[in-house]
């Protein structure tokens, strides 16, 4: 192999992984924007006449969501 193929092939292998970043941080933006979305609808929902078992399953959800993403998003940065 050559200096400039060996070059080449660099570039190439770094912009594959420019996009691949580029992909997962998309992907967890929309992960964000979706768990913001759940975290404003228990807020709503937990202000309307609930009884404190709904509200307290509701939580239990919605935490197990948020710590399900963050432990995903936490594994992408190792």
């Amino acid at each position: 192999m050559t200096d400039k193929s060996i070059q080449d092939e660099l570039a190439h292998r770094r912009d594959e992984l420019r996009l691949q970043l580029h992909l997962a941080s998309m992907e967890a933006k929309e992960e964000w924007d979706e768990l913001t979305h759940e975290w404003d609808k228990f807020v709503s929902r937990s202000q309307l006449d609930k009884s404190a078992e709904e509200v307290g399953e509701a939580a239990r959800h919605l935490g197990l969501k948020l710590k399900t993403a963050f432990d995903r998003m936490h594994k992408g940065k190792g």
